[in-house]
């Protein structure tokens, strides 16, 4: 099964997101952890799109494809935004006695990295899209 959708880069293309998310679950019948997965890609990946791809004079498109067969479920994201490989971003420091020592930010990222099986990514500098693709095998 696939669907896909494109919306602008703004918040309220965020909400059109995540509720386009809300209807495919139940067509591709994802379990619980797959939905929490899924809304989890959308909604940290699209929201560090708004905020540092974009910016206020540019929002440009942002557009989802989802699929899901052979209980795999792959989530592409395009958009022009300013280039980010989320691979290469490092990982937050974890070793802190308190909430109050940690940095805002970034966690978003981490969970993402460390919740899906596979992470590819692309720039291409003719066109100005990028290309995040992300696959996670069934869940329990």
């Amino acid at each position: 099964m696939q669907r896909q959708i494109q919306v602008s880069g703004t918040w309220s293309g965020l909400v059109t997101l995540l509720s386009f998310s809300d209807s495919i679950e139940h067509e591709f019948n994802l379990s619980p952890d797959e939905r929490y997965l899924m809304r989890l890609v959308i909604e940290e990946i699209v929201s560090n799109i708004i905020k540092y791809g974009y910016s206020e004079s540019y929002t440009g498109p942002i557009q989802l494809e989802c699929h899901y067969h052979n209980d795999t479920l792959q989530l592409i994201i395009r958009d022009q935004g300013c280039p980010f490989d989320l691979r290469e971003h490092p990982p937050p420091d974890l070793n802190h006695t308190s909430a109050d020592e940690c940095d805002l930010g970034g966690l978003g990222i981490f969970f993402v990295r460390e919740l899906v099986d596979q992470i590819s990514y692309t720039h291409d500098p003719q066109s100005g899209w990028n290309e995040l693709t992300v696959t996670k095998g069934r869940l329990p």
